[in-house]
């Protein structure tokens, strides 16, 4: 639990304390920006978001045992007036995280974030005491939190690290301070706001500008832009990396299997998760391991061990059907990768393809993009749902404006045998097509 004394708190955030002349120096043990997960000794920040104003649940956190709000504005209760909460939030994490040595391994890019961070998780873990981002706390009030839970029990953190606006990883990395930068790709997503890969590249590599002295840089040498950084580890499966998969060899749903070849050593490596995008991240995990003094054993086994996370491209078998369930999230990269995995899936190939967003004024090209690579991949039917995803069908007919549309079609347009993968940006909310197969 992160504790803090008022005295800590006014220094990190800057603000002012108003509260009665007997509030005295209590210890805040710990925050939190969501009054569900409060308890009685701890600290509210109130948050304002595009739809929310945390100020309204002060009243909450206070009956709950809060024994103070950090909020930007005067409240009837013990409180420090601050500017801007996010920030003050994101200081107190700071603060927090300059109390402790340990390695902070830092994961961004565009695809293969927390399926890495979940990897390198898994082998870090066989031997040390891990910390490690939950679910996708990745952004400006997610990262703070994650920070705060580290504790005096852990010996290694693992934190992955989003984006989609300039500034914002370097707001956040400079609360986290890694000492290992991991990038893992450079891909279109959220192009709207960067403008270019090369934009995102920059958004991605404010990284760097917090990596603690004698921090060590390990990126995707197969991509283009991150294999420039300079004094980066690269891993991949061209020529002139230094870690690098060769002898491939792939099982279709059922996984893969490489030799890792990595400072001098040669590792066999079996994965049991399909693609060949995952002999990457299992190349990045294995350079962490190596770094962190892991043993090759140890990571090893855990990464034949290895399961991605619901939503993740992972692999659901029914009575009747396959599915490989995207529904979590989607890129240009990612749905090309996961058309890469359905191709190589006996029988009929479907995809239920939904809309992909942020991908600005090129979006509809995007999405066309995916249609005809979805015809080079072998697939048999191809249903979309969404505005933009209609630009992906085969036949217009197979085009759905709202997944309800899909839904009640679903049973007619599926049959036993199938393998179905669904993919969409999160907010389509295919998860719910999932679930449909499945009840199938």
């Amino acid at each position: 639990m992160a504790q803090f004394t008022i005295r800590e708190l006014l220094d990190a955030t800057g603000g002012t304390l108003y509260a009665p002349s007997d509030f005295g120096d209590p210890i805040v043990e710990g925050l939190t920006i969501d009054t569900r997960t409060l308890t009685p000794g701890m600290g509210y920040v109130a948050i304002r978001g595009g739809t929310f104003d945390g100020h309204r649940f002060i009243p909450n956190a206070m009956e709950k045992g809060a024994v103070l709000s950090i909020s930007d504005t005067d409240v009837p209760y013990p409180h420090i007036r601050v500017k801007n909460t996010v920030l003050a939030y994101q200081n107190c994490a700071k603060l927090h995280r300059e109390r402790f040595d340990l390695p902070v391994v830092c994961i961004t890019g565009s695809v293969g974030k927390t399926t890495t961070k979940e990897m390198v998780k898994a082998v870090l873990e066989t031997t040390l005491r891990t910390h490690a981002t939950v679910g996708n706390l990745n952004n400006q009030t997610g990262v703070p939190t994650t920070v705060l839970a580290i504790d005096e029990t852990h010996e290694v953190s693992v934190m992955e690290l989003g984006t989609n606006h300039f500034g914002e990883i370097d707001a956040i990395a400079r609360v986290a301070e890694p000492t290992i930068c991991l990038f893992t790709n450079i891909g279109e997503a959220h192009i709207e706001f960067f403008g270019s890969r090369e934009g995102i590249f920059r958004g991605k590599t404010e990284m760097l500008n917090h990596m603690r002295p004698g921090g060590r840089i390990i990126a995707n040498g197969d991509d283009d832009l991150l294999r420039t950084i300079p004094n980066a580890i690269t891993y991949g499966l061209s020529e002139g990396v230094d870690v690098r998969a060769v002898e491939l060899s792939e099982y279709g749903l059922d996984g893969l299997s490489f030799t890792a070849e990595l400072f001098g050593k040669r590792l066999p490596v079996t994965l049991h998760v399909a693609g060949k995008h995952m002999v990457q991240n299992a190349l990045a995990a294995l350079t962490v391991a190596h770094l962190l003094n892991v043993p090759d054993g140890a990571a090893l086994a855990a990464l034949s061990a290895f399961q991605p996370g619901a939503g993740r491209s992972d692999i659901l078998r029914t009575d009747r059907f396959t599915v490989i369930d995207g529904s979590y999230n989607c890129n240009p990269t990612s749905m090309e990768a996961a058309l890469d995995v359905l191709k190589t899936a006996k029988g009929r190939k479907v995809c239920i393809f939904g809309d992909m967003l942020e991908l600005g004024e090129n979006a509809t090209a995007f999405h066309a993009r995916i249609g005809a690579y979805a015809k080079k991949c072998g697939v048999d039917r191809m249903l979309t749902v969404g505005t933009l995803a209609k630009n992906a069908a085969f036949d217009p007919s197979d085009a759905y404006d709202t997944v309800d549309a899909l839904l009640s079609a679903l049973p007619s347009l599926l049959c036993d045998g199938d393998t179905v993968l669904v993919k969409a940006s999160f907010g389509m909310h295919l998860k719910a097509v999932v679930d449909a197969i499945k009840a199938l």
